[in-house]
């Protein structure tokens, strides 16, 4: 019985055109999706470039409350049941002549200044007292001009001047320039009169709310 002997040559060049054959159809695959996936990238780029600028800044933008409580700090002397009470007080004291009394609720307290930074700590004092940081809120108030008159108390250095350069007084309460004219005659420091200012407007305007 003959035997037919295997041709290894024969078998080396199949093998080789094969491989030639896959590694064509390979580099022509890859090509392929190569160029799919830059279109679609592309396609992507120009959706984005495409978007609104309106849509792009709603998602950066930072809301802040429009009537944020302001922060204050005072420097407190006494709590009382009772109005009389606190001016029964404030009448034995000397160095509280220029000081306010300030409602909240049932209570009196007797405050001598109204900052908006750290109440400074004198080196000598003969009464006791301790300091508060207070926050006031004008957000139930739809009078406008009582919203702009405690916010323009945030201001740093506020006197009898400062309120006299006021562009536009008709956009502030009708009595601001009284009250301011009242206060200067005892003094013109600005935590004293900002106090005094405060005051007035906070007595006069249930919506003005103080809390601590």
């Amino acid at each position: 019985m003959p035997i037919r002997r295997r041709n290894p040559r024969k078998k080396i060049i199949l093998a080789g055109i094969q491989g030639l054959v896959i590694g064509v159809v390979g580099v022509l695959l890859f090509g392929f999706i190569l160029n799919l996936a830059n279109d679609k990238k592309v396609e992507v780029a120009k959706e984005e470039d495409t978007t609104p600028a309106g849509e792009q800044s709603t998602e950066e933008k930072i809301e802040v409350a429009a009537d944020g409580a302001l922060s204050f700090h005072v420097k407190q002397y006494g709590m009382f049941s009772s109005k009389d009470s606190a001016i029964s007080f404030m009448a034995t004291q000397p160095s509280l002549e220029r000081a306010g009394i300030v409602q909240v609720e049932n209570q009196f307290f007797v405050w001598s200044n109204l900052f908006l930074n750290d109440v400074p700590t004198p080196q000598t004092e003969a009464l006791p007292s301790f300091n508060k940081t207070v926050f006031v809120s004008t957000s139930g108030c739809e009078d406008p001009k009582v919203k702009k008159i405690i916010n323009l108390l945030h201001e740093d250095n506020i006197s009898k001047k400062f309120f006299e350069s006021i562009a536009k007084k008709e956009d502030y309460p009708d009595d601001l320039m009284t009250i301011v004219q009242a206060v200067s005659t005892f003094s013109d420091v600005s935590s004293i009169m900002r106090l005094h200012v405060f005051t007035h407007y906070l007595e006069k305007n249930s919506c003005v709310k103080l809390s601590f």
